[in-house]
């Protein structure tokens, strides 16, 4: 064997093997986006009328994906995202009887216990509960109040607390919304600071109704 045939062999084995089963796995911690029409790309660099480079499907969690077209093209982290379903959160105890809640990321709703009381929606990955939030509705005041928002420390940063707000606020198109008193924690400050709510928001000062609280146990 010459040494040119020796070159043109270990040149060829470089070359990936054409029967090699292709890898199509689809990373799952991809961030998450709710289903409403948003004005930004997740990064809220581009418009996203300008920059939308189309919509794909991940198939492990069933879940249908976006990019934005000019983060992509950048390199940039967030430039692909899981749309999740966050306006018919499904209740609890259908949830809990899943045969197939390992494949998905679900908005799962727990009913109050009493009429404009404190409920709860949570975000659940494969079954397992990642984040949550507390709520008060009046649909007598129309009136809306945020609690608390809570993300699993392994979980952050993939937008699961933004999908929990809009979850929050679809429950109650068009009402008055508030938040509880806020966390001066840097964390909490920069959750805040990002937010681009769908419906008008006052934050760090509960707006209850007589109705709340009633609810919470307070006299009126």
């Amino acid at each position: 064997m010459s040494c040119n045939d020796a070159t043109t062999i270990e040149r060829v084995s470089e070359h990936p093997r054409l029967d090699k089963t292709p890898d199509t796995s689809e990373p799952e911690d991809l961030p998450v986006r709710s289903q409403r029409d948003h004005v930004w790309c997740l990064n809220r660099k581009h418009r996203w009328a300008l920059a939308n480079g189309g919509s794909g499907y991940h198939h492990a969690l069933r879940l249908s994906t976006q990019v934005c077209a000019r983060c992509w093209a950048r390199r940039q982290p967030r430039a692909r995202w899981l749309v999740v379903d966050h306006r018919t959160p499904m209740p609890a105890d259908q949830a809990d009887q899943l045969d197939d809640r390992g494949a998905r990321i679900l908005v799962v709703a727990r009913r109050p216990a009493v009429r404009a009381g404190a409920g709860r929606l949570e975000v659940r990955v494969r079954g397992i509960v990642v984040a949550i939030t507390e709520l008060q509705l009046c649909g007598i005041d129309h009136r809306g109040v945020v609690r608390h928002i809570q993300v699993d420390p392994a979980h952050r940063r993939r937008g699961f607390g933004t999908l929990l707000l809009d979850a929050a606020q679809a429950r109650g198109p068009g009402y008055h919304w508030s938040t509880v008193r806020l966390d001066q924690s840097e964390d909490s400050q920069d959750f805040w600071a990002y937010q681009d709510p769908a419906e008008p928001l006052h934050l760090g000062e509960p707006h209850y109704c007589t109705h709340m609280r009633e609810a919470n146990g307070e006299w009126v």
